[in-house]
């Protein structure tokens, strides 16, 4: 899928468990831009398709599910297929529709789900690992199944067009997100 549209600026965020993306996002959206979080469509298609995925896993319970997903290929695959498309339709629907010139969809699956190429700009969030797992609202043992079932950092890192560290204060974070910002 290609999310670019001409008159512009689609840039897609991503990171591991942890590194500051959505803080990030939303230092985006208070500088301007149009801003879309695949956790939260994919949140939100989760809720509307809730009995489906109830049948699938024996279970409504978000927690079990997610197990399920971290530990089980194929499950976690089932419920990829049923929502990325819903998720990639109506980020390209936001895109479409809105006025702003610079959309920031923030993807921590961008890179596994082949869509390094849908935008015009590409930006890694990176934080260290122990700081990334401190950071994190998971437990220790959730926290190494649900960053050992992504892309490496460091080889999301490289396949974007820019890195954003982010191992300092939120400050630094938000500055170095707005010096981005004055590039585009």
């Amino acid at each position: 899928m290609n999310l670019k549209q001409n008159g512009k600026i689609v840039i897609g965020l991503t990171g591991a468990v942890g590194s500051g993306k959505s803080a990030a996002l939303k230092m985006f959206e208070a500088l301007g831009a149009q801003t879309i979080s695949a956790d939260a469509l994919a949140a939100e298609f989760f809720e509307q398709n809730k009995s489906q995925i109830a049948a699938k896993f024996n279970t409504r319970d978000k927690a079990q599910i997610a197990g399920e997903v971290f530990k089980n290929p194929a499950a976690k695959q089932w419920l990829q297929e049923m929502l990325h498309p819903l998720i990639l339709e109506r980020a390209r629907q936001i895109i479409d529709k809105t006025d702003k010139k610079i959309i920031v969809f923030e993807a921590p699956l961008l890179v596994e789900a082949g869509l390094i190429n849908a935008f015009d700009f590409t930006l890694c969030i990176y934080a260290d690992y122990n700081l990334r797992e401190r950071r994190a609202n998971f437990t220790g043992a959730d926290f190494k199944r649900r960053d050992a079932a992504q892309t490496p950092l460091a080889a999301k890192a490289q396949l974007c067009d820019a890195v954003v560290y982010n191992n300092g204060a939120k400050e630094d974070l938000e500055a170095k997100i707005t010096k981005l910002w004055a590039l585009f």
